[in-house]
C-alpha cells in the first residue's frame, strides 16, 4: 500500500515471523540511518523497541486509552471533540509545525497493476460507463458485520432499479458472503472477493460509482481514493475515531441506543443479544440515502 507513495523515499518492511533476530537486525538498520524524528502510531512492545536507544526526537501518538475504556464499559463520554484517528496521529507533530492539510486520506494506485486489473474486469464482464456498486460485506469482527441478507435486498435493488452492475471486494474471509450475495442477486455480479492483493483490490475499486461498506479497512480505501462511499457502523461510534471525514461519504448508524459503544474493535457476538444496532438499519434507508449521494 505504500511502496507508490512518491512521499515515501525508503520503506523498512517488517517479517514478523522472523522474530527477535528480525527486529533486531531492522533496529541496526534505524541505528545506521541516523534519523532525526521518530513517530511512534503503534505505541506497542515491537515499536518501543525499536525505538529504545536510538538517539533522536521521538514522538509517540497518544491513544486515549482511559477515555476510551469509559466511553465502552460505563458509556462516560469525556471525548470533548470527535477527531478522527489519522488526524490524531497527524496532531502528534503539532510541536514542529506540522498541521492537517485538509486533503484526506490518499492512496496511490501502481499504474501497471491498474491496467492489468482494467483488463481483468473487462475479460470477467464489467461493462465500462455502467454504474457500478462496490459492495465489501466483510469486516473484522461479526458485530460490525450489517446482515447478509439485507446486502442481498440491497444489491437486489440496485440491480432492478438503477440497473447497476455489482462488484463484489473483500478477503477470503469474505467469500462466504459475496458468494452468497452474487447467488441471490438477480443481474451482473462480479465477485472478486479473496482473489486480489490490496493493490489490485484499490484498483479494482477504481472503478466503482459509489462503495458500500462496513467499518472497515475497504471502507478507508475507499475514501482514500475518493469514492462516493456509504459506509455502515453498528456497535462502534464516531468518538473513536474511525468514522470517514470525507464529503463524499455517508455514515448510517443506529443512534437510538444507549448500548453503543459496546466495543472499539468489534466482537463475535452482540452482548445484549439483540444485535439492533445493525438490525434496525433497513436496507430500504440505505438504498434512499446511496440515491441521493448519486443525485439519482
Amino acid at each position: 500500500m505504500l511502496k507508490t507513495n512518491p512521499h515515501i523515499h525508503n520503506l523498512i518492511t517488517v517479517d514478523t515471523s522472523g522474530g527477535w533476530k528480525e527486529l533486531k537486525a531492522i533496529k541496526e538498520q534505524l541505528k545506521n540511518r541516523e534519523y532525526n524524528l521518530i513517530v511512534d502510531i503503534h505505541k506497542n512492545f515491537r515499536s518501543v523497541y525499536l525505538k529504545t536507544g536510538l538517539l533522536c526526537k521521538k514522538v509517540t501518538y497518544k491513544k486515549y486509552a482511559l477515555k476510551r475504556f469509559l466511553l465502552v464499559r460505563f458509556g462516560w463520554n469525556l471525548y470533548h471533540k470527535v477527531i478522527p484517528i489519522s488526524q490524531r496521529y497527524i496532531n502528534s507533530l503539532s510541536r514542529f509545525g506540522i498541521v492537517y492539510d485538509l486533503m484526506g486520506l490518499e492512496f496511490y494506485p501502481d499504474q501497471k497493476i491498474q491496467k492489468e486489473t482494467d483488463i481483468l474486469l473487462a475479460d470477467q464482464g464489467l461493462t465500462k460507463n455502467k454504474l457500478t456498486i462496490c459492495i465489501a460485506p466483510g469486516a473484522g469482527f461479526e458485530t460490525k458485520r450489517w446482515p447478509v441478507q439485507y446486502y442481498i435486498h440491497l444489491a437486489q435493488k440496485f440491480s432492478t432499479e438503477l440497473k447497476s452492475q455489482i462488484l463484489l471486494l473483500g478477503n477470503e474471509q469474505d467469500q462466504n458472503l459475496t458468494r452468497e450475495i452474487k447467488e441471490q442477486v438477480t443481474g451482473k455480479s462480479l465477485d472478486l472477493a479473496g482473489q486480489l492483493s490490496i493493490m489490485e483490490t484499490a484498483c479494482a475499486m477504481n472503478h466503482a460509482d459509489m462503495v458500500i461498506t462496513n467499518d472497515t479497512g475497504l471502507m478507508h480505501l475507499a475514501t482514500a481514493l475518493n469514492k462516493k462511499t456509504v459506509a455502515i457502523f453498528g456497535p462502534t461510534t464516531r468518538e473513536l475515531g474511525f468514522f470517514p471525514s470525507s464529503p463524499l461519504c455517508r455514515v448510517i448508524e443506529n443512534k437510538n441506543l444507549k448500548c453503543r459503544p459496546c466495543t472499539h474493535i468489534g466482537s463475535k457476538k452482540c452482548p445484549k443479544g439483540h444485535f439492533k444496532c445493525m438490525k434496525d438499519i433497513e436496507p430500504e434507508h440505505v438504498f434512499k440515502i446511496a440515491k441521493k449521494l448519486l443525485n439519482m
